[in-house]
């Protein structure tokens, strides 16, 4: 069964600052009557990223019963927090709070959220069920679990975040690397019109021109994979064959490294942006039928 759509647009507190989203219900959900305990899932988007990417698949599971919050993670979109920081003693908790902020909405029922998270998103949501958030079950899209930069580029961004550091506490400000023209070097997408969307998005020419180190070190160097196997609560990975970000590899090595419920989908035709590329579709599909089975 189909339902409408409805939208509210909400904020909430993490760590003393605004966190801004938008809430997508079922058009015939009425809190303010007739309270209904229905399924909620919270979506995260990853570095240099913001909420709007996300409307279309929050949409959809809304249509199909669920309360879908996306969000602006700290640093990004609407949210306060440093411009295009990716931290997660920060976005863990932005999900935590976002999980709590679900769990007293009216209509939602608070044994019944899960999250999808997306490349760095994916990180933040894997971290937050690592330190045992009230989420029930998850979705990752692309995480990012390990480096995804080879060992040269490794040392040269921590040796680059060093000099942030103390450039922070000399005058207040990271070190920025203009890095588009490399950034766009690698394809996000298998489908050309979607990846030059994405690319010549402000938004993205912005943040990626003055990259900040070492605020945004984590969305390149990571080891949420070491902590994986901690993860109490059922996981589906899903990740892009095409995706030339993060190898699939990561997925497969992130599916192994996981000890509960779990599945792992591989999608032809899909690069790291999958929720917007030729299989977006498939990828929904995927995603809803994970949380009708667990949520």
């Amino acid at each position: 069964m189909g339902y409408g759509v409805k939208t509210e647009q909400v904020q909430f507190k993490s760590l003393q600052d605004t966190i801004t989203g938008t809430l997508f219900l079922p058009g015939d959900t009425n809190h303010d009557s007739s309270p209904q305990s229905i399924p909620a899932v919270l979506f995260c988007h990853g570095a240099i990223d913001y909420k709007e990417h996300f409307f279309e698949f929050a949409g959809y599971l809304a249509r199909h019963g669920y309360a879908s919050l996306a969000i602006d993670m700290h640093g990004h979109g609407q949210s306060e927090g440093n411009r295009y920081h990716v931290r997660m003693d920060q976005w863990v908790p932005d999900v935590i709070a976002a999980t709590d902020f679900l769990a007293q909405h009216p209509s939602v029922d608070a044994k019944r959220i899960g999250a999808v998270g997306f490349s760095s998103g994916g990180s933040a949501v894997l971290e937050a069920a690592i330190e045992q958030c009230p989420l029930k079950a998850l979705v990752t899209l692309d995480a990012t679990v390990r480096n995804v930069i080879n060992p040269i580029e490794v040392a040269f961004f921590k040796a680059v975040s060093v000099a942030g550091r103390i450039k922070r506490r000399l005058v207040g400000r990271d070190v920025k690397l203009p890095l588009y023209r490399a950034a766009i070097k690698v394809p996000a997408a298998c489908n050309p019109a979607v990846n030059g969307d994405f690319y010549r998005d402000p938004y993205f020419v912005k943040g990626y021109t003055a990259y900040p180190l070492p605020g945004a070190l984590e969305s390149l160097v990571i080891d949420t994979i070491d902590r994986v196997d901690q993860i109490k609560i059922p996981v589906c990975v899903i990740h892009g064959e095409e995706d030339q970000v993060d190898s699939p590899q990561s997925a497969q090595l992130l599916y192994e490294k996981l000890s509960g419920d779990k599945a792992l989908h591989i999608i032809p035709q899909s690069g790291h942006i999958g929720h917007l590329d030729y299989q977006k579709e498939k990828v929904q599909c995927i995603t809803k039928a994970w949380f009708d089975a667990r949520l």
